[in-house]
């Protein structure tokens, strides 16, 4: 296994810029991930993983969760300043990998149930959002392009491996509202929209978030088929956009077989 020590490799530079830049990661179709767990995720959903970048410590403390790994293309040792150099988290692993970002899979289900992020920015939040669409048995998520980056290392950091099983598009929200076809409804602050409690999510719906600042705007409200709002009894003006979408998630599963 050929072994990198120098932080100013060509190898260890495009990972850094990948890692940091959304621009990087379009002009490549390349992202990055850090960990056995999202690694193994990666493999297992047929995701290219183009090289693996392995640490001394990693190869024998993780033995058997790299055996399992035989769809890594290359797989280098890393040591000394390049090792920290690759590190993104507080407790890092010891393993990095530069990956393909897969051609999108994602076709709507007529009579399927969605999640829409319009404008989410925060990273960790959009993660937290298709990991639970993914638990609770969603057809999808639906991005909108002024949300942060779906292949962002924080995003699949929150996701922990549902962002390669579950079909997630990237597009502008209002013209898929338009052309899906779908139910759509938004959630809102309001205590004149109808509760969740009394509405039901039909097959072939879109449940909308909003802005974590802001919520849905007027207009993107609008856009919107219905909407829809979670009673609150308590003195918190609102929930965490994450949260919401966890409630809201949960009804709209209730309903599936």
């Amino acid at each position: 296994m050929e072994e990198i020590r120098s932080k100013d490799n060509p190898r260890v530079q495009l990972y850094m810029k990948l890692a940091s830049q959304k621009k990087a990661r379009a002009q490549e179709g390349k992202f990055v991930l850090e960990g056995f767990k999202l690694l193994q995720e990666a493999v297992l959903s047929g995701i290219e993983v183009e090289a693996a970048y392995l640490t001394r410590e990693s190869l024998e403390s993780g033995r058997e969760e790299l055996e399992a790994l035989s769809g890594v293309r290359q797989a280098f040792l890393v040591s000394g300043a390049a090792a920290g150099r690759l590190a993104q988290s507080r407790s890092p692993q010891g393993v990095y990998a530069v990956c393909k970002i897969p051609e999108s899979r994602f076709a709507v289900n007529p009579a399927g149930k969605y999640i829409g992020l319009w404008g989410l920015q925060d990273p960790g939040n959009v993660g937290t959002v298709i990991r639970t669409a993914d638990a609770l048995g969603m057809d999808g998520v639906v991005l909108s392009e002024g949300s942060c980056d779906l292949y962002s290392l924080k995003v699949l950091r929150a996701a922990m491996g549902s962002a390669f099983r579950l079909p997630v598009l990237v597009t502008p929200m209002e013209a898929f509202l338009r052309e899906s076809g779908l139910t759509s409804f938004a959630s809102v602050v309001d205590t004149s929209a109808p509760s969740i409690l009394d509405t039901r999510f039909p097959p072939g719906c879109i449940l909308l978030i909003g802005n974590e600042g802001n919520g849905l705007s007027d207009e993107q409200v609008s856009k919107c088929t219905h909407r829809v709002t979670i009673p609150m009894k308590g003195r918190a003006e609102s929930f965490n956009a994450a949260m919401a979408a966890t409630i809201f998630i949960w009804e709209m599963a209730r309903g599936m077989d």
